[in-house]
């Protein structure tokens, strides 16, 4: 394993450090891995940030595309000309130029080469925890394999290598690193497989949350308190005030501008409707007396309002972005007509928003493991559902014999 942990931390030198002229033949075998063309050396020198001039003196001094393309390559990672005010000899910025030369296909390859160098890094680094500390080999190896993780062969020369538990360790550790040459994503069902075993919980947080951090590491915390002391952004489905243990939840950072577009329709729609409840208010004692009876706990901050604009701050308060009861309840109880447009325009936005929103929630406790992690084969289940229409005479019976309420769930479809 030493030298395949060797190879991992030069191969990951290229994609967290700047590349030097040491590493050119690293940065070619890459780039013939992601299938770059050769003859667009040029279009990729002036990408780079390599002057017209080194350019053409490339082309004089070599007649063949793939000496030119060496050259260029080597210039770069000399950081000849203007390659620093190009981001300098760096994997981001060759995967850049890629992508603005329309080579997609090849920057895509590039991103899956810098994933999998990455996530065989956090392999090596746990390998000597894992060597020594894996309980269990035989009975992990039996899991990896109905995971596809590791083939039948690899299960039975783990077997094989009884009772040798160290033995056993560094075949089944040999044949993960090879999987997760083959498919990055796999660190992530081996760190899930380890988790499902009592002695190997440690080992299989700490990867899992390596593995996080790596790849999943733009999230954002939204702490309970700040959820509490923000009623406003509440996410709640209550039409009480929002209880004071709120869990915290993560929200992937990329989709934080979608809340605010979303709190940004909150706000527009509640000012509208203030301004026509403004223009022609019920009485004040009214309002506050429908609104106790809405939710008796609202009774005391009643109490201390003594104008309109207190009880909208009130309802405001009370109000989430999925749940506006309290405020529709308001305004179809005192008839106000013309508020109820901007409401339903509303709920419509907030539907259509929704459908589209997708967020990993973590709820219950802020854990180091965001619950990133696919399922396993072996937690999932598949559901065969026909439409009634389609149940032929003579398959009654098989469907009296299904199981309650798998029966009430295809009784739903369609």
């Amino acid at each position: 394993m030493a030298t395949k942990t060797s190879s991992c931390s030069s191969s990951l030198s290229l994609f967290s450090s700047p590349l030097t002229i040491d590493q050119l033949i690293d940065v070619l075998n890459l780039l013939k891995r992601c299938g770059f063309p050769q003859r667009r050396w040029k279009e990729l020198g002036l990408t780079l940030g390599l002057l017209m001039d080194s350019l053409e003196a490339i082309a004089e001094n070599y007649s063949k595309v793939e000496d030119r393309f060496i050259d260029c390559i080597a210039r770069w990672l000399r950081r000849a000309d203007n390659v620093d005010s190009k981001g300098g000899a760096t994997f981001d910025s060759l995967s850049d130029a890629l992508k603005s030369m329309n080579e997609n296909a090849g920057a895509d390859k590039l991103d899956q080469e810098k994933r999998k160098a990455k996530a065989i890094g956090i392999f090596n680094t746990h390998h000597p925890l894992l060597s020594q500390s894996l309980s269990d080999p035989v009975t992990v190896a039996i899991m990896l394999q109905r995971e596809g993780v590791i083939t039948g062969q690899v299960l039975a020369s783990v077997e094989s290598a009884s009772p040798s538990v160290p033995n056993q360790r560094e075949v089944l550790l040999a044949a993960i690193i090879v999987a997760i040459e083959s498919k990055y994503s796999l660190l992530q069902t081996f760190a899930s497989v380890l988790c499902k075993f009592t002695g190997n919980v440690r080992l299989g947080t700490v990867i899992q949350s390596a593995y996080d951090k790596t790849f999943n590491g733009n999230r954002q915390l939204i702490p309970s308190d700040e959820a509490q002391e923000s009623s406003e952004s509440s996410c709640s489905d209550s039409n009480k005030s929002t209880p004071t243990n709120v869990a915290p939840f993560y929200i992937p950072q990329y989709k934080s501008r979608d809340f605010d577009v979303l709190y940004g329709k909150f706000a527009k729609m509640f000012s509208n409707v203030r301004k026509v409840i403004s223009k022609c208010p019920p009485s004040l004692e009214d309002l506050k007396t429908f609104i106790e009876d809405f939710n008796s706990d609202l009774e005391g901050e009643l109490s201390m309002i003594s104008n309109l604009q207190g009880v909208m701050r009130l309802i405001r308060k009370n109000c989430s972005l999925t749940n506006i009861v309290i405020l529709e309840a308001v305004v179809e109880h005192f008839e106000i007509d013309d508020a109820q447009k901007y409401i339903d325009d509303y709920k419509r936005e907030i539907d259509e928003s929704c459908r589209s929103l997708s967020v990993d929630l973590c709820l219950n406790e802020p854990f180091d493991v965001v619950q990133a992690s696919p399922p396993l084969k072996c937690e999932t289940a598949t559901y065969l559902y026909e439409r009634p229409e389609e149940v032929g005479e003579g398959q009654d019976d098989e469907r009296n014999n299904v199981p309650q309420d798998t029966l009430s769930l295809w009784e739903c479809v369609g």
